[in-house]
């Protein structure tokens, strides 16, 4: 019997994903093109495109690519389904049982955070922000908790790109974002209201760092008055769900 025909473009996708599951930390464009025999051209679209939707991550300093977490989301609930509840969705699960609000997980993209996972809020007011959307890196809340880790110079940097991009009545003003970056590095946590639309609020934490993955937040999205009056009560149950997941990062893995 012959072979089901496939769709190319599919079919490499889920190969080089494949190619990665079996250890490989991290490879470039030509180690990729080699182990599958592909034209260098379209592995370089691939992986490309891949990086773009959050899926891997591409190191400058040796140009490779390696696995981000979105790849393990992917089948995530299948883990917790084997074997407990030790998860990163799983954390996310119980702190949306907990707040009953939209949690997301958001990671740096150059001048955007790219949301890689999100779980919809429970109540029926609730908001709901779509797995892949993109936001500008220093109007949103994990933008500003990310580059709360940055070195001031690194997030003037930054910013002076992304104003390059945006309508002028978009950019930030520089010396005010420093200023709210400091607060945030002394607080620990990153807030936004009336963004990205009126009615909106988003509080934000970091994730404890994960050896081999990009740094990443997580995020509760709620209308801005429950926000207001649930502050205190959603950044407890944020941070106690980073010190559960970095209790498990810290733990070292079964021997079996």
């Amino acid at each position: 019997m012959s072979e089901p025909t496939t769709v190319k473009s599919a079919r490499r996708v889920l190969e080089i994903l494949e190619l990665f599951s079996q250890g490989l930390r991290k490879a470039t464009v030509m180690e990729v093109a080699n182990a599958l025999t592909y034209p260098q051209s379209s592995t370089t679209a691939l992986l490309s495109s891949l990086t773009t939707l959050g899926y891997l991550r591409f190191d400058p300093a040796d140009r490779s690519y390696s696995p981000t977490l979105r790849v393990m989301l992917l089948g995530s609930w299948l883990q917790d389904e084997l074997f407990g509840q030790g998860s990163l969705v799983a954390a996310m699960e119980q702190l949306r049982q907990r707040t009953r609000q939209t949690i997301m997980i958001g990671l740096r993209q150059g001048i955007h955070v790219r949301f890689i996972f999100s779980l919809p809020g429970l109540e029926a007011e609730g908001i709901y922000y779509p797995v892949g959307v993109l936001r500008p890196i220093c109007r949103s809340a994990v933008g500003k908790m990310l580059l709360s880790e940055l070195s001031d110079a690194e997030v003037m940097r930054v910013a002076r790109h992304a104003n390059a991009k945006e309508p002028a009545e978009n950019r930030v003003v520089l010396r005010e974002l420093l200023g709210e970056i400091e607060q945030i590095r002394a607080r620990g946590w990153a807030k936004t209201v009336d963004y990205p639309l009126p009615n909106r609020a988003t509080l934000a934490v970091a994730l404890p760092e994960m050896p081999g993955q990009p740094r990443m937040a997580m995020t509760i999205g709620a209308r801005k008055p429950v926000m207001q009056a649930r502050h205190g009560q959603f950044l407890a149950a944020l941070r106690q769900s980073c010190e559960v997941l970095e209790k498990g990062v810290r733990q070292p893995a079964h021997p079996w």
